[in-house]
């Protein structure tokens, strides 16, 4: 910017309008030009200022509790001022929305030219007036948007926590013991057990993408749909594509689900479904062997890469004797990190039910839940756990 044209913008801006031609000379020759690009931090909340900035051309935003509260692109708009007067950390983050043209004006500088031109401090008293009334609005939208983020996540997870199985279930052909634990207030796993017509006991278990509001919402979706769908067909094509039919029509967003879908026959058989989902586990009694009822399609909602193919859902049959475990896990079970960032592992898990297969559905999941915690030690999980497990008598 030349001087010639700086002096012209300065004296536009509220804060030097009053100032004659030798205090606009003053500020001039301190207020010196830089240029960021888009989505770069000015300063960050709880930082040491030092400066005052006057926005040239661009746009910036105003961030609060990482939340954006208010944005602003009117050539001239003063922000950091207050820390020439005040030793405080920043109140705020600022960064950039594009690529953003700035005059930044030092503490140090601004008092030297004050000390010359007593009337540049009428100047900062009239912003700093008007800042307030920003900040008391700046504050009291974060506040209202906190508050309506932090009811969104209740309602989400009590949704959720709804949508869960009340009771385990209690069939001559089998008893349960089913978990969901999301990893941060909400998340995008989701089990259900199905009681359908002759005598039948369904279960079905699933992984939403991500987590949070939106996860948990498609997952309530989910049992809605099911639900729906078993009242007229119960079976696995029937089924999934009830589960496609709630990705497809999400529209907010690319959404995907990994599921799997069982149902149990009185005559020592079941059919199952597998889409991109973990393995399943069929812990022989007898034998003590193990057999991983594997994916057999990919999670629902992903296209395949022939658009003129579409996925067609089938069943597989394997077949049950008293005392075999059916096992259905989410990947927070076996991609659970230590301090040492190493996966708990399938391995660990097949080893831990071989060993406590004698004891009750019950006492199992709090077997491997137990261990799961000892093995975290301290860490936090990074995705939701979720088990079903299913003991045929």
């Amino acid at each position: 910017m030349l001087t010639e044209q700086k002096l012209h913008f300065l004296k536009k801006t509220e804060l030097f309008s009053e100032l004659e031609k030798a205090g606009l000379n003053s500020i001039c020759n301190i207020a010196h030009e830089v240029t960021h690009p888009a989505d770069h931090t000015i300063f960050e909340e709880g930082d040491e200022g030092d400066s005052l900035y006057l926005l040239v051309d661009g746009e910036i935003s105003i961030i609060k509790a990482e939340t954006e509260v208010l944005s602003f692109k009117e050539k001239g708009y003063c922000f950091g001022e207050v820390a020439l007067i005040d030793d405080k950390p920043r109140s705020a983050t600022i960064k950039t929305v594009t690529v953003t043209r700035l005059l930044r004006i030092t503490r140090y500088d601004f008092y030297q030219a004050l000390a010359r031109e007593p009337l540049i401090g009428r100047g900062i008293f009239r912003v700093l007036n008007n800042k307030i009334r920003h900040d008391l609005e700046i504050q009291m939208s974060a506040i209202r948007k906190e508050i309506a983020q932090e009811e969104s996540m209740r309602l989400a997870a009590e949704v959720q926590k709804s949508i869960l199985p009340n009771e385990e279930i209690e069939h001559p052909c089998l008893t349960s013991a089913g978990y969901c634990q999301p990893a941060n207030s909400v998340g995008g796993d989701y089990y259900d057990y199905l009681y359908l017509p002759e005598d039948r006991v369904g279960i079905f278990i699933g992984d939403v993408m991500g987590h949070g509001f939106h996860s948990a919402m498609v997952a309530a979706m989910t049992k809605s749909g099911i639900q729906t769908q078993i009242r007229f067909d119960a079976s696995v094509p029937g089924v999934m594509k009830a589960v496609k039919r709630v990705t497809e029509e999400d529209i907010q967003a690319f959404i995907y689900m990994t599921c799997c879908y069982v149902i149990v026959h009185q005559d020592n058989r079941f059919e199952f479904v597998n889409a991109g989902h973990p393995a399943m586990l069929l812990f022989r009694a007898k034998s003590e062997e193990f057999i991983e009822l594997e994916s057999q399609f990919p999670p629902v909602g992903i296209a395949l890469p022939d658009k003129n193919s579409i996925t067609q859902y089938r069943s597989t049959e394997a077949r049950w004797e008293p005392g075999d475990l059916l096992v259905l896990y989410s990947d927070g079970i076996t991609e659970a990190l230590n301090e040492d960032i190493e996966m708990y592992g399938l391995e660990r898990l097949k080893n831990l039910l071989s060993e406590k297969q004698h004891l009750s559905t019950d006492e199992i999941r709090k077997e491997i839940l137990a261990d799961l915690d000892a093995y975290q030690q301290d860490e936090s999980p990074h995705d939701d756990i979720t088990l079903v497990i299913a003991k045929f008598l």
